[in-house]
């Protein structure tokens, strides 16, 4: 438990960056009339302005936290006079922590400074604590710090691998958005929807044969202009049914749809007219309103970020891929396949 503790921590240490101010384990909690007081004051004074931020007034070497109290067990250091068992950290070793541990360049406010400063003292606090305990000399220590370091080693290498790829040329976006222009391609769908199911029962078998001719009757109607709303209400009045689906799906891009749908639909133009296709529980004809092809520009910031995923992925493949395990079955089991790195996205689809 204590290692999965101390994997947590590290994980969570980002947010407290983030994150308003917090208050430490050992803070004070106010009670119910402090908070009424404080309640009172704020509605009787006049709002006041945020203060401004001035840590850049502080210099590099100045001192931003003085932590007393850490002192050697048998050293009779806190009887010395002049020695007040101290330990100051200065405005550039804060900072260095403080950028170490904020992926990307974040911007940190001042409660985030504030909450990493307060988790700092606490953690100095326990460190020295724990020293004095002997912790750091037991095998535990060793065997939870080796693990710790594998794993933040590793998570150091990916973050430097994310900014390496963040920003790609603007040749490379150029390239990417012609070979894949298709995928760019939106269509405004109009749809005429035909169950191939009653839901009130009878004769599956024939009412499926009814429900494809009333959908070849239907498309007949769309490919000669008439409205595809009237053309929807029309089919289920025709099978005795009710509350027809709306016709209008909106816009959609090829990864919204199964292969073959995405072929018959996106080599439609508009005002044309699908072929029937034939669905689990429904015939479908589909109607291109319009179509546009989305410009360079209007798509560069997903282009950027596919290309800068795609790097990732394939750097990280590559470092798997470079090694190789056996593992022994009569201690571990049978291992389980190792899962692929990302599972495959599923088409969105028009809801049915």
């Amino acid at each position: 438990m204590w290692l999965v503790n101390v994997l947590v921590a590290i994980g969570i240490t980002f947010s407290l960056l983030q994150a308003p101010l917090l208050q430490t384990s050992a803070s004070k909690q106010p009670s119910s009339s402090e908070k009424s007081n404080q309640a009172a004051e704020a509605q009787a004074s006049p709002a006041t302005a945020k203060p401004a931020d001035s840590s850049s007034a502080v210099a590099e070497g100045q001192a931003v936290i003085t932590v007393r109290g850490l002192c050697a067990e048998d050293d009779g250091s806190k009887k010395q006079p002049g020695n007040p068992c101290s330990k100051q950290i200065t405005r550039k070793e804060f900072e260095r922590l403080m950028n170490a541990l904020n992926p990307g360049g974040q911007s940190v406010s001042t409660s985030g400074r504030q909450n990493l400063a307060q988790a700092y003292v606490e953690a100095l606090a326990f460190e020295d604590a724990a020293r004095k305990a002997g912790t750091e000399d037991t095998e535990e220590f060793r065997e939870v710090m080796f693990w710790v370091r594998l794993r933040t080693i590793g998570d150091l290498y990916r973050r430097n691998l994310q900014e390496k790829y963040r920003n790609p040329a603007p040749e490379e976006i150029d390239t990417y958005y012609q070979e894949h222009l298709g995928s760019f391609e939106r269509v405004h769908l109009l749809r005429i929807l035909v169950p191939r199911e009653n839901s009130s029962g009878g004769d599956k078998n024939e009412f499926d044969k009814k429900a494809l001719a009333a959908a070849q009757a239907a498309r007949k109607r769309a490919v000669n202009g008439e409205a595809v709303e009237q053309i929807q209400k029309d089919v289920y009045a025709g099978l005795g049914l009710e509350q027809p689906p709306a016709t209008d799906l909106g816009t959609y891009q090829r990864a919204d749809f199964l292969e073959k749908e995405a072929a018959d639909v996106f080599s439609l133009q508009p005002g044309e007219v699908s072929p029937v296709e034939t669905e689990t529980k429904s015939y479908v004809i589909y109607k291109v309103a319009s179509k546009e092809t989305l410009k360079e520009d209007q798509v560069k910031a997903d282009i950027i970020r596919e290309i800068a995923q795609q790097k990732y992925r394939d750097a990280l493949k590559a470092v798997m891929d470079s090694t190789q395990a056996d593992f022994n079955e009569q201690y571990f089991g049978r291992m389980p396949p190792k899962l692929p790195m990302e599972s495959p996205a599923l088409p969105r689809r028009p809801a049915h």
